[in-house]
């Protein structure tokens, strides 16, 4: 028994031994290289996706976006790809327009669009958000101008959205105004 333990032994060492020469030219390298050699084979791209919502402040919107994500030159992203990095969002709305910069990591796919994101399944972002009402509401012109910040999640294509926004002019009353909505998309 013991003959065969080592002659399988000694088969698994010799069949792995080609490779195994393979694997000490890379670990020769230093890492350093190795990681520049995996970055340079990398590509920034700007992908637009859609989303649209409801909600408070803005009742119904509809809106794009673009993320700057770096992935590897080989990827299409016709099935689900990892895209992190920064986010530019614009959405008007029946009460207002929205501008919206962040970080987000989204699990995405485009299929056959190019520069597109046709779905995204799971995503989480943070945002600062600038947000300029024009409803017929009592606020003066002066007293429309909200910033702050709002978190989105998304689970197979539904957003969930919540921010806190405070007036940029200062008046007298309430500045601070909760936001949260419900959509489709990031």
């Amino acid at each position: 028994m013991r003959t065969v333990a080592t002659a399988l032994l000694a088969g698994c060492c010799l069949a792995g031994s080609p490779d195994s020469a393979a694997a000490d030219d890379a670990s020769d390298r230093p890492l350093i290289d190795l990681v520049r050699e995996e970055d340079e084979q990398r590509e920034t791209r700007w992908t637009g996706f859609p989303r649209v919502r409801t909600g408070y402040p803005q009742t119904v919107s509809a809106g794009l976006g673009v993320i700057r994500a770096r992935l590897p030159e080989s990827w299409e992203c016709v099935t689900a790809c990892p895209f992190r990095g920064l986010t530019m969002q614009l959405e008007p709305g029946i009460r207002g327009v929205q501008l919206s910069v962040g970080f987000a990591t989204l699990m995405a796919e485009k299929r056959h669009l190019k520069h597109f994101l046709a779905d995204v399944h799971v995503a989480f972002g943070i945002k600062g958000v600038l947000l300029r009402r024009w409803d017929d509401s009592t606020l003066t012109s002066n007293q429309r101008t909200f910033a702050g910040v709002e978190f989105s999640y998304t689970v197979t294509r539904i957003n969930f959205s919540i921010g806190t926004l405070r007036r940029l002019e200062r008046v007298p009353g309430d500045d601070w105004i909760v936001g949260a909505t419900i959509g489709w998309g990031f």
